[in-house]
């Protein structure tokens, strides 16, 4: 009788099945993993746009916001060679927008994502950049709330 070289089917199977049990418990995770470090790249760069929003005004225009879209464009450019990209979870609405708006209030805040510089008179939140989503990030907080100190 012949050695038999090589493996059985029975074993080829229960090897790809042990396979895909760990690829289906890995690929979730791995997923959660990449949108949360996006989350984190976005909360740095909330953090820097307000600086430069800081820096502008304290700088050039005592306490004098951008007044419109382009204009806060405008002095994103001069602190950054690109604006920023607000890089939400891969699944949320408009996931990877870098543009900017210029909002009286909180309440201007939709889904069209990017950034938006809030300089209404009566709001507290006057002078403050707000990512432009009413999404929950992956630990369910919104992303319009990501304070940028």
């Amino acid at each position: 009788m012949k050695k038999r070289k090589g493996f059985t089917l029975v074993e080829i199977m229960v090897v790809v099945m042990i396979i895909g049990i760990l690829l289906a418990i890995m690929i979730p995770r791995v997923n959660m993993v990449m949108d949360r470090g996006r989350e984190k790249a976005t909360h740095k760069n909330l953090q820097a746009i307000q600086a430069a929003v800081n820096a502008y005004c304290v700088r050039d225009t005592e306490d004098v916001y951008p007044t419109s879209d382009a204009n806060f464009k405008a002095i994103l450019s001069e602190y950054f060679e690109e604006v920023p990209y607000a890089l939400l979870k891969r699944n949320a609405v408009n996931p990877n927008e870098n543009k900017v708006v210029v909002a009286a209030s909180t309440a201007n805040i939709d889904n069209s994502g990017g950034w938006v510089l809030v300089i209404g008179t009566t709001s507290d939140q006057c002078g403050r950049v707000f990512i432009n989503s009413q999404e929950k990030d992956t630990f369910h907080i919104y992303y319009s709330t990501y304070s940028p100190w």
